[in-house]
C-alpha cells in the first residue's frame, strides 16, 4: 500500500464527473443511524489527499451528520468516452470546514453553484484514508494512508 495521491487521472475522473454523466455517490450515516446515499455534483479533488463537497444545508442532512459520524464512503464509476474510464471506491473522514467555503464553492461545477447562488451552504472536506479501484488505462488502484 502507498500513501494517498489523488492527482493525475483520479483528479481528471472526479472533477466535473457529474457534468459528464458519471456522478460521485456519497455514503454516510444519517441522524437516525441509517445508511444514506446521495449523488454529489459538487464533489471534487481539494488537495493531494482530500476531496471536497458542498453541503447546501448547514444544519441538517450530510453537514450535520458528519459532525457526529464523520466516516464516509464514495464511489465513482465511468465507462464512457467522456472522461477517464475508472472505478473508484473511496473511504475517508469528513469534517465541516467553513474556512474553505470560498475555495470549495468556486471549484464546483457551475450547475452546483446555481443551486446555492447566495453561498449559504458549507464546505465539507474529506480526508481520504483509502482509494481502491481499477482503470483499464492504468490498471489497479490501491492507495491508503500509511499506518491505516
Amino acid at each position: 500500500m502507498s500513501t494517498i495521491d489523488l492527482t493525475g487521472d483520479i483528479t481528471t475522473a472526479i472533477n466535473g464527473a457529474y457534468d459528464r454523466g458519471n456522478p460521485v455517490v456519497l455514503g454516510y450515516t444519517d441522524d437516525r443511524g441509517r445508511a444514506s446515499l446521495s449523488v454529489r455534483g459538487s464533489a471534487h479533488v481539494h488537495s493531494k489527499n482530500e476531496l471536497a463537497i458542498w453541503a447546501r444545508d448547514t444544519t441538517a442532512g450530510f453537514a450535520k451528520a458528519v459532525q457526529e459520524r464523520p466516516y464516509v464512503s464514495l464511489i465513482f464509476f465511468a465507462s464512457n468516452d467522456l472522461g477517464p474510464r475508472m472505478l473508484l471506491s473511496v473511504k475517508g473522514k469528513a469534517r465541516v470546514d467553513p474556512a474553505a467555503n470560498d475555495k470549495v464553492y468556486n471549484a464546483m461545477i457551475p450547475g452546483e453553484r446555481g443551486h446555492d447562488p447566495d453561498q449559504k451552504g458549507v464546505a465539507v472536506i474529506i480526508e481520504v484514508g483509502e482509494v481502491m479501484g481499477f482503470s483499464p488505462e492504468t490498471g489497479p488502484i490501491n492507495q491508503s494512508r500509511t499506518g491505516e
